[in-house]
This record gives structure tokens, C-alpha cells and sequence, in this order.
């Protein structure tokens, strides 16, 4: 359902003739402003109760998108932002707090992990079809019509789920927050995490928002089949997902997620020097592979490092830095060319590679200490 609505919305909102750019920073800013109280209170008050929170909140944004009413829209992206925080950590905490509930092996968390890279990709690559034909009969809203109907379904299943919950001690809005802060200041390996993680969300985000405008620029015949495209990049996430869980049997996590943040900054980099649609089309289906694999990867170092009871809590921290990039990345787009954001997103992706060459750095030190 959340695939559904990335294919059509910069067209919906074009077609509405209101900011587009305007629009999508609201929706970060909320993520921004609301996700550390959301990660705390989903820790608090059940992982589960935020999923099905996160399905009625996403049934309301996606009935206000019918609207050209600037207010509305306004308020529908706020609650985006708010759905998008509680897409981003509840569905995670919730399940490997159940995996770990149920005493399932460790080392199956990352294969989890793996094959829900895959088979997002999977799914998201029905999304873009379904969105292609639902546009084609019912316009640019059709695909959030037919996302209503899908996260009604997913609720169905959502609501079956047994509870869990994070941290339930010290008084309201104290106790949690501490403990966090202890948290960061014991393993800097978390903080680096949490800058790694912001630095590449916040330039892939900043990236969705930029490459229907970048292709439209360069592709020859001048029309482009956005739900094709968007397509095309699920098959290679999907692609980056299956070869992550074939080189995580051989190579340590920290050392592919180093691999994939540099990938990433070099192949951002290719339409700032060339201009044909080809070229570019590869240049960002090696991002949507750098993407498959970074999900499972990142998921994958957050289980290890983040305290269980808090990890809603930790992960909506990070999201305040990520949300705050793709602000300033989406808004530099009305002032500046789109090849000074292609530099600005590439120098993110670089700079979230160097964060994790430290993070592996300091890894490695812990070992040898506990060696000797």
C-alpha cells in the first residue's frame, strides 16, 4: 500500500497545481517534529498498537489526497509523517521482539531481514504495475484509492498479532529519555549507526524525490512511464535483498554496509557529468540495489546494537536528522540546479560510508579488547 502512493503523488500534486516541494518537506518535518514521541509512545504503550495505529492513520492520508484543498493536503501530509514514523519502527521492534520472545536463533534475524528486503521488492514491483493500470483507468489517483483497500487488509492481519512492548519503567516522559542517553554515551557504535542510517535515508528520500524530474529531463521521446520505471528499480531492490543474504554467509554486515554507502555515492554521482537516459537509468538502478541491500543490512545492526525494550524509541531519534536532510535536500531543489542536489545527495551517501568505516573501526577495536 505505502508503494502505491510513491509512483503518482508527484503527478497528483502537480495536476492540483499546489507546491510539490512544499507539500513533501511537510510531511518530513512531522516525521521530524512527532517521530521521538511516537517511538516512545509505541515502546510504551505496545509495538502492535502502533501498527494498527499506523493503518487508520494511512487510510485518513490517503482520503484527503482525493482533495485539491490546500489545508487538507497539508493535514494529510502531517499525518504522513506521523505514519511514516510508525511505518519506520513499529513493524521492526515488533518483530524482533517476537523473534527473540520466541528464542529463534540470532542469526536468523539477518535472514529475516534479507528476505524481507526481497520480498518488499517484490511486492513493490506488483505496486508500480497495479499503479500503472489503476492510473491509466482512474488517473493519478487511482493508486492511492487502491492503497485504501490494501491497508484495510493488512489491518485485518495485523490485529491477530499478540502485543509487546519496550520500555515500561520511570515516570512519563523521564525515564525512557535517560536511558537512551545512556545508552548513546556507552557504545558510540549506535551514534555512528544512527548518523550512517540518517546520512543514506536522507539522501534516498531526497533521491525519490528527485528522479521523476531528473529522467523526465533526459528521456529522449520526452513522456515518461513512471510505473514502468519505479518497477524496474523494485527488481533491482529486490535483487540487492537476495545478494545480501548471499554475502552475509561470507562478509561481516559493517563491511557491506561500507560497500553499498560508497556504491551508492558513486553511482549518485554519474548525471552530474553525463546527461543520457540511459546512463542515468543504470546510474540510479545501482542506487535501488544499494537500496535492497541497506535495508536488510541497517535492520540487521540495529538488532544487534539497540537495547530491545528501546529500540521504537532509538530508531524515531534517528529518523529527526534523516527527516531534517530530506528537508533541506527537497527544498535546495527549488533554488538550485538538480545537478547541485545529484552533489549534495552523492557527498550524503559518501559521507554515510565514512560514519560506517568509523563504526566498523571502532567494531574491531571491541573485539581486540575483548581478546585481550
Amino acid at each position: 500500500a505505502d508503494w502505491l502512493q510513491g509512483t503518482n503523488m508527484y503527478a497528483l500534486y502537480q495536476s492540483y497545481g499546489v507546491n510539490v516541494a512544499g507539500l513533501f518537506c511537510i510531511g518530513f518535518l512531522s516525521s521530524c517534529i512527532f517521530g521521538t514521541v511516537v517511538g516512545l509512545k509505541v515502546d510504551r504503550w505496545g509495538r502492535r498498537a502502533g501498527c494498527v495505529l499506523y493503518c487508520v492513520v494511512e487510510v485518513v492520508v490517503n482520503l484527503l489526497e482525493h482533495t485539491s484543498n490546500v489545508p487538507l493536503l497539508i493535514v494529510g501530509r502531517v499525518l504522513g509523517g506521523i505514519s511514516n514514523s510508525l511505518l519506520c519502527s513499529a513493524f521492526e521492534s515488533w518483530m524482533v521482539s517476537a523473534h527473540r520472545r520466541r528464542q529463534f536463533d540470532e542469526a536468523l534475524l539477518a535472514d529475516t531481514f534479507g528476505w524481507m528486503s526481497a520480498g518488499n521488492g517484490v511486492v513493490a514491483i506488483v505496486a508500480g504495475l497495479v499503479a500503472q493500470v489503476s492510473a491509466d483507468a482512474l488517473g493519478d489517483i487511482g493508486p492511492f484509492q487502491a492503497a485504501i483497500g490494501l491497508t484495510v487488509a493488512a489491518l485485518l492481519f495485523i490485529v491477530q498479532w499478540e502485543e509487546n512492548f519496550g520500555d515500561q519503567d520511570g515516570p512519563e516522559g523521564n525515564g525512557p529519555p535517560v536511558t537512551v542517553m545512556s545508552s548513546l554515551r556507552a557504545d558510540p557504535r549506535i551514534v555512528l549507526l544512527g548518523a550512517n542510517t540518517a546520512l543514506f535515508e536522507g539522501a534516498m528520500y531526497t533521491f525519490v524525490f528527485i528522479w521523476v524530474p531528473a529522467l523526465l529531463a533526459v528521456v529522449p521521446s520526452g513522456n515518461l512511464p513512471e510505473g514502468l520505471v519505479f518497477s524496474s528499480f523494485m527488481v533491482t531492490v529486490t535483487a540487492g535483498g537476495m545478494l545480501f543474504s548471499t554475502l552475509n554467509s561470507v562478509a561481516r554486515t559493517e563491511v557491506i554496509l561500507v560497500v553499498v554507502y560508497f556504491s551508492a555515492a558513486a553511482a549518485m554521482a554519474v548525471p552530474i557529468f553525463v546527461s543520457q537516459f540511459v546512463h542515468v537509468l543504470s546510474a540510479f538502478l545501482v542506487i535501488e540495489m544499494c537500496v535492497g541491500m541497506f535495508f536488510p543490512c541497517a535492520a540487521t545492526m540495529r538488532s544487534r546494537l539497540l537495547p530491545d525494550h528501546l529500540q521504537s524509541t532509538m530508531m524515531n531519534i534517528f529518523l529527526v536528522p534523516r527527516s531534517a536532510l530530506v528537508v533541506a535536500g527537497t527544498m535546495l531543489s527549488d533554488y538550485t540546479t538538480l545537478t547541485n542536489v545529484f552533489a549534495l545527495v552523492s557527498c550524503w551517501f559518501f559521507l554515510a560510508g565514512c560514519c560506517q568505516v568509523a563504526l566498523l573501526a571502532c567494531s574491531v577495536r571491541l573485539q581486540h579488547a575483548k581478546i585481550h
